[in-house]
């Protein structure tokens, strides 16, 4: 299939060659770029071969250049809080792929959303994460997870050293997520989900892996070929990620979801700990920072399984605050 021209036009030395050197070497983008450091020649360019889209320093664009009629134009600004108007613009020394987000964000169905730069098309994934411990984070994914469901094809996934989900939930016999990606690793073709896929309440939830050794050993290519395979080949509009500290490319990860719940505690060592998790983030990137919030929940009230469980998540203290939460999110337009 023919791809779709994007031109990088920037006259600062090695820019533009670097970046669109770097979209060239990621193989599944649905485009080619084209370097040009002279507006010039990027007209002459232009005229001839009509390139859809168009990343251009603000300070080489010119009425000429505006007058191509080129669909898609996105300004590079060297300022990073840039006030728009008609325009957009997008801060142009971020990383490459923050940068690539944007220009996908901006450019939406245009392009096809590799899986390693964005999830946003029908398959909508949601992180919940935490980087302390004890703080009620899965089980507020479980009932979040619920309430969702509701509405929603959801499903859930457990990426945690020890997801304690053998002895709750499922047979220890049945496939789980470590032999589905020992048969994918065997035969690079992803093989079927359906021996994986539980039912629990409104909430379907993929059978975990088996050991801390399974999780450390799946790099993050192999967890994006996973999303990938869910968007293409199964019903679910949402992707509940349920991660601990040992997942490969964490940040990476992290990046990809829409949205990502934190819960957090309030003693000031576990402030500590938020704080440099928070430096690292934003150290990172430029935006995962904006998509996390913090939780501060109440304390969850089962010491022992309930006989009504999962169902008694939803009901009392707990789930009218995890319901407010959810409800804040969808009137202020973050719902999921």
């Amino acid at each position: 299939m023919k791809k779709d021209m994007i031109a990088v036009c920037d006259s600062e030395a090695g820019y533009a060659g670097n970046f669109a050197e770097y979209l060239n070497a990621r193989k599944k983008l649905p485009f080619r770029a084209e370097a040009f450091t002279d507006s010039e020649k990027l007209c002459q360019y232009a005229g001839k071969n009509c390139p859809k889209f168009l990343l251009i320093a603000e300070e080489d664009l010119c009425s000429q250049i505006e007058n191509l009629h080129i669909p898609n134009m996105i300004i590079l600004s060297s300022e990073k809080e840039r006030e728009t108007d008609t325009m957009k613009y997008i801060y142009k020394y971020q990383s490459a792929e923050s940068l690539i987000r944007e220009v996908m964000s901006y450019c939406g169905e245009s392009f096809y959303q590799e899986t390693a730069v964005e999830y946003k098309k029908r398959l909508q994934l949601t992180g919940i994460y935490s980087p302390l411990g004890r703080c009620g984070k899965t089980l507020f994914a479980l009932t979040a997870g619920q309430i969702w469901g509701e509405d929603k094809e959801t499903l859930y996934i457990n990426m945690e050293d020890f997801s304690g989900w053998i002895q709750s939930f499922y047979q220890e016999s049945s496939d789980n997520l470590s032999d589905f990606f020992y048969r994918f690793r065997q035969s690079q073709n992803p093989p079927s989900l359906t021996p994986l896929i539980h039912s629990w309440g409104n909430l379907d939830y993929l059978a975990p892996l088996s050991s801390p050794e399974d999780l450390r050993s799946i790099s993050f290519e192999e967890w994006s070929s996973l999303f990938d395979h869910l968007e293409k080949e199964t019903k679910y509009q949402l992707l509940i990620l349920d991660m601990g500290n040992t997942v490969d490319q964490l940040f990476s990860v992290l990046e990809i979801c829409a949205k990502i719940y934190m819960p957090v505690l309030d003693d000031w060592f576990s402030q500590c700990k938020v704080y440099q998790f928070r430096e690292m983030s934003e150290s990172v990137s430029d935006h995962l920072w904006n998509n996390i919030r913090e939780l501060h929940l109440p304390l969850a009230p089962w010491s022992e399984k309930s006989p009504g469980f999962p169902q008694d998540l939803l009901w009392g203290k707990w789930g009218a605050a995890v319901r407010k939460i959810l409800e804040e999110d969808s009137l202020h337009g973050k719902n999921i």
